[in-house]
């Protein structure tokens, strides 16, 4: 058989098989219409499963919300009745040295020494000025004492027995007291003794201050002390003249005038506490009469290098 006649009979068979089976049609709009169909009951299991787990959620809270809130019911079943307890023993009534409230408070936890010697020496700074007096508060300060007979016998009437006798404008504390007189230092120092528990004051006394004191520091006292001179006397170029000896140009320059004491111009006295060193510079806290405190910079030549945060 030739090819010629083996393409003649595929080609018969083919025509008759497709005459047999003719090709099937499609509906178009119909087709489209079921996978619509399809994809609407797909949207709606759907929203319908995030429905169902949604409302599971809610179930739990609000089961976990009356399991918090709501109280348990008693049981239906018969109880077996116990014979009855003895009645509880009650505690001792306190007696009448230790009242039931003092009983049952906690114990003051202690203070800090440091934080009760400088709060001792700024309100002692304070009524022994005219100006500043009305802002002691005489309950406060006797609560720096162990007790009423300690806070007489060391503060008495004008608080002078916090600074050995005498009336002081400036304190500096660094580990000790040393107390001031303008630019000059008092020949006594105040050692303060504390109560281990409270950290409150039991006892000062006085003792000579002889030569060089460690903790001295020229800066802070020619500085601040030579400002309470000044403003004592009136004079004003002296303040001028402290800011070049004890200021930087730097300072000056960014503060003007009231460089170095964060804008108190005319402080009635000056307390310098809770030192702190560094590389090259080392600082203070210093207090000088008003309501807030602020911490200065010294560096390495003895001049007030930063104050104010600046």
């Amino acid at each position: 058989m030739k090819d010629y006649d083996l393409e003649q009979e595929l080609a018969a068979a083919m025509l008759d098989r497709s005459r047999r089976e003719p090709p099937g049609s499609y509906d178009v709009d119909g087709l489209i219409g079921s996978v619509r169909q399809r994809r609407r009951r797909l949207q709606a299991g759907a929203a319908a499963a995030v429905a169902i787990v949604a409302l599971g959620a809610g179930f739990l809270s609000r089961a976990d919300r009356d399991r918090v809130s709501v109280p348990v019911q008693a049981s239906t079943a018969p109880s077996v009745e116990l014979p009855p307890s003895p009645p509880p023993t009650e505690p001792p009534s306190p007696t009448a040295s230790a009242p039931a409230s003092t009983s049952a408070s906690k114990p003051a936890s202690p203070a800090d020494p440091a934080r009760t010697t400088n709060a001792l020496f700024l309100a002692a700074l304070r009524y022994q000025n005219p100006a500043t007096r009305s802002q002691v508060d005489p309950v406060a300060v006797a609560a720096l004492f162990a007790n009423e007979s300690t806070y007489q016998r060391i503060w008495g009437a004008d608080s002078r027995g916090v600074t050995c006798g005498a009336s002081v404008d400036g304190v500096l504390a660094a580990g000790e007291a040393l107390l001031y007189q303008g630019v000059a230092r008092l020949d006594r120092a105040p050692s303060l003794t504390f109560d281990g528990a409270t950290g409150k004051v039991t006892d000062l006394t006085c003792r000579p201050v002889v030569g060089d004191s460690k903790g001295d520091d020229p800066t802070v006292s020619g500085f601040y002390g030579g400002l309470v001179a000044a403003t004592k006397s009136g004079d004003s170029t002296a303040v001028a003249g402290l800011g070049e000896q004890f200021v930087t140009a730097n300072l000056r320059s960014g503060q003007g005038p009231a460089a170095g004491t964060c804008s108190f111009t005319t402080p009635p006295f000056w307390l310098a506490d809770n030192p702190s060193s560094g590389t090259l510079t080392h600082g203070w806290t210093v207090h000088l009469g008003g309501h807030q405190d602020f911490s200065i910079e010294i560096d390495e030549n003895g001049k007030i290098s930063g104050s104010c945060g600046k």
